[in-house]
């Protein structure tokens, strides 16, 4: 009966206000898809330099997403009458580092371009520490390594990551036996990796050693590290070394000041919850090789569209007037950096978490055309899917729940609120086209490439705005949408 309830009062709102949820004639699909690609064609624009959080082009993002909301009739949401969350983030890049390892007489001091450290901190030093070698996470159990220092063949990294961390090691050392590959993750490590400046020093230090030197440890330790590794895996579990292990180094510290945009458009109905879109502003900056012509990311379709699509969104909802539920629009920052801004907006949000009755992430829309089918990340993971079944249907729209999908879920901003038991999705149809998709992947995707242009497709995008702002009148109205009447499909 709940469902069957909700469909009738959902084509009831949907009959009563059909001019501001469906696009009544072609002059509504075109106001909207000429709307999407301005805002599109700005933030993408050379003058805005990739968007790069802490630029000028990064701060000219955050005052064009404030003017569009107050422009709208939106109020400043992020507290204190501001518009921005400010947030600082750092990053910590190798200096110096040196391994020392002891076995009997046998001993070997490592360092330079072979050897390349992360942690997230100024210093670290772990000395004399007891020294095992890991191919397994059978036996792991959290806490178990505390301040030793664990080896572990590269090859097996990614399968015993999780665990491994768990069990707290002091340093983890990533053995390579091939020379390309230890470049590739080296060139990673030396760039640094951003994270949110509250976020405490890291505990464990994480090192690659590249094959050359893995030679050398294996003469110190007398047995070549590829037995050792076959040994740990049939062991299931750390193999303790009659060796020690040092490992000491400095890092350098990078900041940079950004900032969240936040936006409230408040209920009709205090205290009956918040409805929230989200999407993120930021892009590369620049990108591609050193010696490319155009290393300019212009981030036009990631994530200039999501952008577009929230803000078109916003306007329309604000136009026929408030929700019950409050709603907040969030242009995030640093999601290419790691989902920094959305994480800063879940451990600091100027609403309660469990008061978010919704949440829609917008990511990369401007992909698919006109008429695609829409997918949902996220789905089977929130009470959300009956309502979005419901609003999909009397739009006439066709869904297209596909389990690869929901790689993605993890990869996007929407995971900084689900993982906190937030409702949160990215609905819509950048994946409806499966090779549409493909091709933006393959050619466009973190390219220089791309840019906004006159044929750029926004078919897909545009049928997006009106599906969301159905999705928004439906969760944020209490007629259609009471939290704890729904629960997660299975």
């Amino acid at each position: 009966m709940t469902g069957l309830r909700s469909l009738i009062a959902l084509l009831a709102a949907l009959a009563l206000g059909a001019c501001a949820t469906v696009p009544s004639a072609e002059t509504d699909f075109a106001a909207a898809r000429s709307a999407l690609d301005e805002h599109i064609r700005v933030l993408a624009a050379p003058e805005y330099g990739g968007r790069a959080p802490g630029t000028e082009g990064g701060r000219m993002t955050e005052q064009y997403i404030a003017d569009q909301l107050a422009a709208y009739g939106f109020e400043p949401g992020a507290g204190g009458g501001e518009w921005r969350q400010p947030i600082e983030l750092s990053s910590y890049a190798p200096r110096s580092s040196t391994l020392t390892v002891v076995q009997g007489r046998r001993d070997a001091t490592i360092s330079g371009e072979g050897l390349v450290v992360r942690m997230e901190a100024k210093t670290f030093s772990f000395a004399d520490k007891i020294a095992v070698f890991v191919g397994s996470d059978l036996r792991l159990r959290e806490g178990s390594l505390k301040g030793q220092v664990a080896f572990v063949h590269a090859d097996d990294v990614q399968s015993v990551a999780t665990a491994l961390l768990a069990a707290e090691p002091g340093a983890i050392v990533a053995l390579f036996e091939d020379q390309e590959r230890y470049e590739q993750f080296a060139r990673g490590f030396r760039r640094g990796r951003f994270s949110l400046a509250t976020q405490e020093d890291e505990t464990t230090a994480f090192a690659l050693l590249s094959p050359a030197n893995v030679e050398i440890l294996s003469r110190v330790l007398g047995t070549p590290v590829a037995e050792i590794a076959e040994e740990a895996r049939a062991a299931n579990g750390p193999i303790l070394l009659a060796a020690t292990a040092s490992l000491v180094g400095e890092q350098s510290r990078e900041t940079i000041e950004t900032a969240n945009v936040i936006g409230r458009l408040p209920g009709k109905e205090i205290g009956s919850g918040v409805v929230l879109m989200l999407s993120h502003w930021d892009h590369l900056g620049t990108c591609g090789n050193e010696d490319d012509e155009d290393r300019l990311c212009n981030g036009a379709v990631d994530n200039a569209s999501g952008v577009g699509v929230m803000l078109e969104t916003a306007r329309i909802v604000a136009a026929s007037g408030p929700l019950d539920r409050d709603l907040y629009v969030v242009g995030t920052t640093a999601e290419e950096l790691g989902l920094l801004g959305a994480e800063a907006l879940a451990e600091d949000p100027p609403f309660a978490l469990p008061t978010v009755v919704a949440a829609f992430n917008m990511d990369t829309m401007a992909i698919s055309p006109r008429g695609a089918p829409i997918t949902v990340i996220g789905d089977g993971r929130t009470p959300l899917d009956r309502g979005i079944r419901e609003v999909a249907g009397a739009l006439g729209r066709t869904l297209d729940i596909r389990e690869e999908h929901q790689q993605f879920v993890r990869r996007q901003d929407g995971w900084a609120l689900l993982s906190r038991d937030v409702p949160t999705v990215l609905v819509g149809t950048a994946m409806g086209d499966e090779q549409a998709f493909s091709d933006f992947m393959s050619t466009h995707y973190h390219a220089a490439s791309d840019e906004w242009r006159e044929d750029l497709e926004l078919g897909g995008a545009t049928e997006d705005i009106f599906l969301h702002v159905a999705l928004l009148e439906y969760f944020g109205s209490g007629a259609t949408y009471n939290p704890g009447e729904d629960a997660p499909e299975q």
